[in-house]
């Protein structure tokens, strides 16, 4: 199966749906192994393992507490807990489920979101052997205007 990574145009017009004037650049990719990470593990129709999205704690606050218009520094108190709330737990699992389909332009297979995954917590095999075959990758710094910036990035494995 083949799944294709977005380019900034295609992340910025699929989350410009959610948030106005979003500023996203690419970046370089991040250390997958730092623990403010969070992983979105995407299945395909066999429920295989087929992808990842991965995030950094910034985006996961940022977008969280924007989605639901918390306060600015709500989303700072929760990077300097490093735990996000429940309810940014849920926002952030809606942004995995409609990034979906960057994954899919270009003719790629159907998948869909299953799982999130904090990096702090072992990580399910599902996840791991993923990271450990890894094919195509590239991040984003994405900034949400009143609350900054956080990193994202699309993960493909070799087939």
């Amino acid at each position: 199966m083949s799944f294709s990574t977005p380019s900034k145009a295609e992340l910025k017009d699929m989350l410009g749906m959610l948030f106005t004037n979003l500023d996203v650049q690419d970046c370089d990719a991040v250390a997958l192994d730092n623990d403010d990470l969070f992983f979105g593990l995407y299945l395909d129709d066999s429920d295989a393992p087929a992808t990842l999205v991965v995030c950094d704690l910034a985006f996961a606050a940022y977008m969280g507490s924007s989605m639901t218009m918390l306060p600015p520094p709500v989303a700072a108190d929760v990077i300097k807990s490093g735990k996000l709330e429940d309810m940014m737990v849920g926002n952030l699992k809606e942004i995995m489920n409609i990034v979906s389909r960057l994954f899919m332009l270009r003719d790629g297979a159907h998948l869909r979101f299953a799982t999130l995954h904090p990096a702090s917590k072992a990580l399910p095999d599902s996840v791991s052997g993923l990271l450990n075959n890894i094919d195509k990758q590239v991040f984003f710094d994405v900034e949400v205007p009143r609350y900054g910036a956080g990193k994202v990035g699309f993960v493909v494995p070799a087939a």
